[in-house]
């Protein structure tokens, strides 16, 4: 597996990574006032997906476009697109992140939000991204938060394939890896956290649930036989703990924003 496609979830794709659109919207705001639509008019979104960060980028004034190797999670861009009355500035196209179909320096900003983890040659990515992309100018890592997930939940399925002898582990990039590398290219990285905070209530049936059918990109890595075993046990753990896996727990989770800035 080189890059993690999402072809298998994309009807159900953006219901499984939420957030609240109040501080959404505020982040979006923050963006767009630092780097203006009047000026870095053509955006480009590697792992467009869906479109539930480029179609509202659009709605700002951006031009987008996009790339994605899941051709179901375009067709659910293009459904989208097609049910709005006016017609907004996002095009797209299937393609690899490793292999961009554009010229050089086509592009005055990219907002990248949680792509280049699931692309194992993601330094090559990288570069293509940066070869697409005006000298200078600003990549932007965005995290949107937990999505509806119970972070200490997946942290445990990670553990028990781990115990099962098959640990897991992002194919692509850590974020630990990020700043080396962005050091090697004559950039330095601004975070911006703790700004976009809410807390949101998730059930512990539906995270297991999601987990079980591989909805996240961790539980596509590990074997058939130490995921169903991994499921089974983190099951039984989770009726000890809650008794009833209906309960709903309270999540604190935030939007952050990674500026990849050149260094002057």
């Amino acid at each position: 597996m080189d890059s993690v496609s999402f072809d298998s979830i994309a009807a159900v794709y953006d219901e499984t990574r939420t957030f609240d659109k109040d501080c959404f919207n505020a982040a979006l705001d923050y963006i767009a006032e630092r780097f203006p639509p009047a000026k870095y008019q053509r955006l480009f979104e590697p792992g467009i997906g869906t479109g539930r960060i480029a179609i509202p980028l659009a709605e700002k004034g951006y031009r987008v476009t996009g790339v994605d190797i899941s051709g179901k999670m375009l067709k659910r861009l293009a459904e989208k697109l097609s049910r709005r009355r006016l017609p907004l500035a996002v095009a797209f196209q299937q393609a690899d992140v490793t292999a961009l179909p554009f010229p050089a320096a086509t592009f005055d900003i990219v907002v990248a939000v949680h792509v280049f983890h699931l692309i194992r040659d993601w330094k090559k990515a990288m570069s293509e991204v940066f070869r697409v992309l005006q000298p200078d100018a600003p990549l932007i890592l965005m995290f949107t938060g937990s999505g509806s997930e119970v972070p200490h939940v997946k942290d445990r399925y990670r553990a028990i394939c781990a115990e099962c002898g098959h640990p897991i582990r992002h194919i692509g990039m850590q974020r630990e890896d990020l700043p080396d590398y962005v050091s090697t290219i004559g950039r330095h990285i601004e975070q911006i956290s703790g700004r976009w905070q809410w807390q949101q209530r998730v059930r512990v049936d539906k995270t297991l649930a999601d987990i079980g059918k591989r909805f996240y990109s961790i539980s596509r890595h590990a074997p058939d036989d130490v995921h169903l075993k991994a499921i089974k046990k983190l099951e039984l753990e989770l009726k000890q703990q809650y008794g009833d896996l209906a309960v709903e727990v309270e999540v604190p989770t935030q939007i952050n924003l990674a500026f990849v800035l050149a260094d002057r």
